[in-house]
């Protein structure tokens, strides 16, 4: 049985996933009744420890399992990303570390001084607060009062003996 789920797992691999993206497979485990896990390891440049993981579920053990799901998960020795660290809390140090090499003298001077660090090939990138709603589209106005006035009208019609 362990083989055919190994096949079935590898056969989607083949389809899904470019070549030379998994590798050899890992482990088989069953987390709850006709739910059967394989994992592969994972061979995509920075993916160091994470495992290709087939979920297969098989409610009769008479019938041959399915493909559920296809996920990347992380080990116990997988290379993470470093933890997400707010944008306010990092101007705020990079406002003191501007303000310990004497380059402001206050947040108002960082904020200009950062400003100007800003690089955009795009001349109207700047403004891009002021007129944020410029370039949306905008519902037209009483489009439901006059749907229901359409409607209604309709009903009255139709309630007229003829």
């Amino acid at each position: 049985m362990k083989a055919k789920n190994v096949d079935v797992a590898l056969a989607l691999l083949e389809a899904d996933l470019p070549s030379g993206s998994y590798g050899e497979f890992v482990s088989e485990t069953e987390p709850a009744k006709g739910v059967i896990e394989l994992r592969f390891n994972c061979l995509m440049r920075g993916y160091s420890g994470w495992h290709w993981l087939v979920t297969l579920t098989q409610p009769d053990k008479r019938k041959p399992a399915t493909i559920s799901e296809l996920n990347l998960v992380a080990s116990e020795d997988a290379l993470l990303a470093p933890k997400w660290v707010p944008w306010s809390e990092r101007l705020a140090e990079f406002r003191q570390q501007l303000r310990a090499e004497g380059k402001a003298k206050t947040d108002a001077e960082a904020d200009e001084l950062i400003k100007s660090l800003v690089v955009s090939d795009d001349p109207q990138a700047n403004d891009s607060e002021a007129d944020s709603n410029d370039g949306s589209v905008q519902p037209p106005l009483k489009t439901r009062v006059r749907q229901r006035r359409i409607k209604h009208s309709q009903d009255d019609e139709d309630q007229e003996p003829n």
